[in-house]
């Protein structure tokens, strides 16, 4: 009796890209959202080598990290399942995808590497989105908005969000899509360690995660005011010394200043 050959090894990877937030549940939704699609694509008979979340921006991994750890797969689909579509986002994103692939070493093979349509383009959408609706209204559990009762104070509980924190310095870190590309979301945890770890420096500052800034080329962007010093490339080792240097001693890194006076008003300092 002859055996029957084993099916070849799946040669596919899957990046889910999305768009990422200021909490940690936007990367773990999207984890648990490629665990069921892994699942799903096995169920349907099209198993896949590797379905990696990665995010645009404001955490990690990053695109181009998760090309990295899918780079062994023949074929890799980039999926996004970001809402709003954005057309200058997805043309830059492009272009992330072919800077990636032209860093690779040119004796490795280069896997097919296919962009899928925007999420809100996807023909079944509508057809889900109204399941949804269905299984809501059908839902004996679904929870109802609360009707505000009595003079219960809902809109300033807690307390403390109404109460501005002391500090004399905003330090706007720039995790938009292209400084996340070069690294800033991996940086991040190292501005706020430098600034825990010195007591005078948590007292008079707070740091604030933006947006893109626009003089992407500079990126990754650290921003300080009042006084809009702005600089960059920062890197692991920049961070504590023009930081320190600026907001504690009134001084400035000319060497990584992008834009912004060359001096620190007195009464900035």
């Amino acid at each position: 009796m002859t055996s029957v050959p084993p099916p070849p090894p799946p040669s596919t990877a899957v990046v889910l890209l999305g768009r990422g937030a200021a909490y940690a549940n936007a990367v773990t939704e999207l984890t648990q959202l490629a665990e069921r699609l892994q699942a799903a694509m096995a169920a349907q008979g099209t198993p896949v080598l590797r379905i990696q979340p990665a995010l645009v921006d404001r955490s990690q991994p990053s695109l181009p990290q998760a090309l990295d750890l899918c780079a062994q797969a023949q074929t890799i689909v980039i999926l996004p399942v970001m809402a709003p579509d954005e057309t200058s986002l997805r043309r830059w994103l492009h272009k992330l995808v072919m800077r990636w692939r032209a860093a690779q070493p040119a004796t490795a093979p280069f896997p097919r590497l296919i962009f899928a349509p925007p999420l809100l383009g996807a023909p079944d959408l509508a057809q889900v989105l109204a399941r949804t609706v269905e299984a809501a209204l059908g839902d004996v559990c679904a929870q109802d908005v609360p009707a505000v009762v009595g003079d219960d104070p809902w809109e300033h509980d807690p307390a403390a969000w109404s109460a501005v924190p002391e500090h004399q310095h905003h330090v706007l870190w720039c995790v938009g899509p292209r400084c996340t590309a070069k690294g800033a979301t991996q940086l991040y945890p190292e501005l706020a360690r430098t600034v825990q770890a010195n007591k005078d420096l948590k007292k008079k500052v707070m740091l604030l995660q933006t947006s893109c800034q626009y003089p992407c080329n500079h990126g990754p962007l650290m921003i300080v005011y009042p006084g809009g010093h702005w600089y960059g490339p920062m890197t692991a080792s920049t961070i504590a010394p023009v930081l320190t240097q600026q907001v504690l001693h009134g001084q400035v890194n000319e060497a990584l200043l992008v834009h912004g006076p060359t001096m620190v008003d007195a009464d900035n300092a």
